[in-house]
């Protein structure tokens, strides 16, 4: 029976994954009619039983490619990367000419921090098409991930020079330069990205948090408010700004510091968050102090 097979889009995090979605052949009858049945209990929302159908359809028929892609995307979207990085390199092994199959490989050792095997499905697939945007990008993620910087450094580099307007990527590369103390090269890639970006709030966070690791507490301030006004519900950057403010000492910063730290403190008042609960402790203990230093020099601060 020759059954038409189209491509089902699945999004998952940044990554485009692939799976089959209409019914397919098999050299067993029994792989086919497991595969069929997966297929289907995935239309109705029967994950458990299509993971069932599929391992069923690979014991008939080892050989058999498409339910090894079907359960593939299935494990990465239930977030068992390590199982979704062997069942797909299983599929590029039975169709080693199929790029989407060396991209949802890469994709899932991302996920998994698998470097080897990353490494080798985004090689495999560069080969099949060289200039693959989505391959590029991944191939710089998957060492970003894995804490390799000086490697993601190098993709990201390479990824760039074909799209020198992604402003994640450029966050991205800021963070490994970052990383490997070249912070000259890491400012540069922050405002590049908040130029092509003007409205990335991210890329000011986090030119903010470079400049005010280096104790350059103006630059931070002036990165943060940036962020804040993007974003204006962006408790992170408020905090921090107030830390930067607060390091200036001087009273117009100390104000500025506390109307910070007070609105950090309303952005977060339902956050259960143990770090969040932490940070506001904090924030309230220098508030009081604030309070305290502001009416013994009689400093109006509301």
């Amino acid at each position: 029976m020759n059954c038409r097979k189209t491509i089902m889009l699945i999004t998952c995090a940044v990554f485009a994954f692939f799976a089959l979605s209409s019914l397919a052949t098999a050299q067993d009858n029994t792989a086919k009619e497991k595969f069929n049945e997966g297929i289907e209990a995935e239309k109705a929302g029967k994950n458990d039983a299509a993971v069932a159908a599929y391992k069923a359809a690979i014991e008939a028929d080892a050989t058999y490619p498409d339910p090894y892609l079907n359960l593939g995307v299935l494990y990465f979207s239930q977030k068992n990367y390590k199982d979704a990085v062997t069942i797909f390199k299983k599929y590029t092994e039975l169709k080693s000419d199929d790029l989407d199959g060396f991209k949802n490989l890469g994709f899932a050792c991302v996920k998994a921090r698998d470097i080897k095997n990353g490494a080798a499905a985004f090689d495999s697939g560069l080969k099949l098409d060289p200039k693959n945007t989505e391959l590029l990008r991944g191939y710089a993620e998957l060492y970003l991930e894995g804490s390799n910087w000086a490697k993601a450094v190098e993709r990201y580099n390479a990824y760039l020079e074909a799209n020198p307007n992604d402003a994640k990527a450029l966050v991205n590369l800021g963070e490994a330069q970052q990383n490997l103390g070249n912070y000259d090269e890491a400012v540069a890639a922050y405002r590049q990205a908040s130029v092509v970006d003007p409205n990335y709030d991210f890329a000011h966070f986090q030119l903010g948090s470079l400049y005010l690791n280096q104790e350059e507490w103006s630059k931070a301030a002036s990165a943060f408010e940036k962020a804040t006004k993007i974003d204006k519900n962006y408790w992170k950057a408020w905090y921090n700004l107030a830390v930067a403010y607060q390091a200036m000492q001087t009273a117009e910063d100390y104000v500025s510091a506390y109307k910070a730290y007070k609105k950090f403190m309303s952005l977060t008042a339902r956050s259960g968050s143990s770090q969040v609960k932490k940070m506001r402790s904090q924030a309230k203990q220098i508030m009081d102090q604030l309070e305290a230093y502001f009416e013994a020099e009689a400093i109006d601060y509301e």
